[in-house]
């Protein structure tokens, strides 16, 4: 009972920062404990395996694009400062927006987290940004082959589901315990 009081006294805008800036602590942990994969013929990077993403989606779902944009940017920057591990790329902190941007696009009007909503919203920003941009950009910067694509795109076609059902999950819980 005290603290549904104590909750009701903190203002909207205070919560969603709150939440926000907590999802983005943990989406910059999760990438730093991303495992990479090396690239088959180059000695960069052309795939993570991990849930990096999965804070910047949920910040999306639930307050939108602005909110999910701003997460996904600092998502991107935190372990870019903190643990860098090469030069600063600025494009991967834009395509780390979209992260967030994109599917939050289908949550602007405070839509329901529906399973097919949410497949449908994490599918677009996965295959925008992940296979289209981010495979672009490792292919421009680092020479990687075109082949790279295929790896990404198996790689989206097991995340997108997991994705889609842990963002699920994760909003009945938030909603449950009146954190959202």
């Amino acid at each position: 009972m005290e603290q549904s009081t104590k909750q009701a006294n903190v203002r909207p805008a205070t919560r969603k920062l709150t939440v926000c800036a907590l999802l983005a602590a943990l989406g910059a942990v999760l990438g730093i404990i991303s495992l990479p994969l090396p690239a088959v013929s180059a000695g960069g990077y052309s795939l993570k395996i991990g849930i990096t993403v999965l804070p910047v989606i949920l910040a999306a779902v639930l307050y939108g694009p602005a909110y999910g944009g701003m997460v996904g940017v600092i998502v991107d920057l935190l372990p870019a400062l903190l643990f860098p591990k090469g030069p600063f790329v600025p494009w991967f902190t834009i395509i780390g927006a979209l992260f967030g941007v994109i599917p939050g696009l289908f949550f602007v009007k405070g839509q329901a987290p529906t399973p097919k909503r949410l497949l449908m919203a994490i599918a677009a920003g996965q295959f925008t940004c992940s296979v289209a941009l981010n495979t672009l950009l490792l292919m421009t910067l680092y020479g990687l082959p075109y082949q790279i694509v295929y790896v990404r795109l198996l790689n989206q076609a097991i995340m997108i589901p997991i994705y889609t059902v842990l963002t699920y999950y994760a909003v009945r819980l938030l909603k449950k315990g009146e954190v959202i």
